[in-house]
């Protein structure tokens, strides 16, 4: 049975990624692309292709003492990681084990009706030293940290993030399904503060999309784009593009990079999401005439529609409109605390 997502166009491919400009012409082109084959030759992935367990065993050689976190959810959740029924918590549990156990339940669980369990975001080079350095991706930059996810039929419902993301494939098959920011209105987005794994994530399921709930989510469907993934693809997800995913393997890896804003390390503080809570804060008493008024500002201003803001002035009186030095900023850093005091 073809699914709505069936339907939906692809994103571009690019077959030739060894450009040392590729994330200048990626940044550029502000779309998802898919890289395919751009990590084909890792040894991870080439352990992957000759089983299950050649992959488990090359991350064992390399797994740190200790415990990794896992999510597990029951059968009953068809592995999607989601709010309860309440909405007063999450359909899964957080727990702890060695990768060792991890792996040989995750291998007991191929082909049976199981739960659902996965290793999410994990930084590599804290829980597996030297993968890092064997199995290495710089189309973004060469210091990035790398995260893996592990698991079986997993979904992660569409949610964004605050910076770039090129996502490789080691094992299983991926489907991601992704939005353009601007179709936030028609996502249904639930609570910002209480999140299932810390990204804001859409309410509407597209597994089995309920259109008399959620009828906006027909025009999501119309600007959306689908990248079908294979091990040793890699896909650039650019900031704040809402991307659905779906593991669809029995036994799935993915190894990620994220560059710039909160989650990449790349940008100091104080943080986009940041500003926007606090605007929230401080606009949701105004009546709808001073809201609309404001956002005149605020393009103004914060937005800078106009190129030529603080052109009219000399150099020196530009302030915060024009380039800002670190004493400055600072000095306004200070000033925004003692206003929230």
């Amino acid at each position: 049975m073809i699914s709505i997502i069936d339907q939906l166009p692809k994103v571009e491919i690019f077959h030739e990624w060894q450009s040392p400009a590729l994330y200048e012409l990626l940044k550029k082109k502000s779309v998802p692309v898919l890289l395919k084959g751009l990590v084909k030759s890792w040894p991870i992935v080439n352990a992957a292709s000759q089983s299950d367990e050649c992959l488990f065993n090359y991350l064992c050689s390399k797994a740190s003492p200790g415990l990794v976190n896992t999510l597990e959810a029951p059968f009953s959740t068809n592995g999607y990681i989601f709010y309860n029924d309440t909405l007063q918590g999450f359909n899964f549990e957080r727990k702890q084990s060695s990768f060792r156990e991890f792996s040989d339940r995750l291998l007991s669980f191929r082909n049976r009706n199981s739960a659902f369990l996965s290793i999410q975001s994990a930084f590599i080079d804290d829980h597996f030293p030297g993968v890092n350095i064997e199995n290495t991706m710089t189309v973004m930059g060469e210091k990035l940290r790398p995260r893996i996810w592990i698991g079986n039929k997993t979904i992660v419902g569409a949610h964004y993030d605050d910076a770039d993301n090129i996502a490789c494939v080691v094992a299983g098959r991926r489907r991601f399904t992704l939005f353009p920011p601007h179709q936030i209105k028609n996502l249904y987005v639930g609570p910002l503060e209480f999140t299932p794994a810390g990204a804001t994530v859409s309410m509407a399921s597209l597994v089995n999309p309920d259109f008399d709930k959620f009828p906006l989510l027909r025009n999501a469907l119309d600007n959306a784009l689908v990248a079908d993934m294979e091990p040793g693809d890699g896909l650039f997800i650019p900031t704040l593009w809402w991307h659905h995913v779906e593991a669809l393997g029995e036994i799935n890896a993915l190894i990620n990079y994220w560059c710039g804003g909160s989650i990449g390390g790349g940008m100091a503080p104080p943080y986009p999401h940041a500003a926007m809570l606090m605007s929230m804060l401080a606009m949701k008493k105004l009546s709808p005439s001073e809201k609309k008024s404001w956002k005149e500002i605020f393009d103004y201003y914060v937005f800078q529609e106009s190129d030529e803001m603080a052109g009219h002035l000399p150099q020196d009186k530009r302030g915060i409109m024009g380039e800002i030095n670190e004493k400055a900023m600072e000095r306004l850093k200070k000033w925004l605390i003692s206003q929230l005091q």
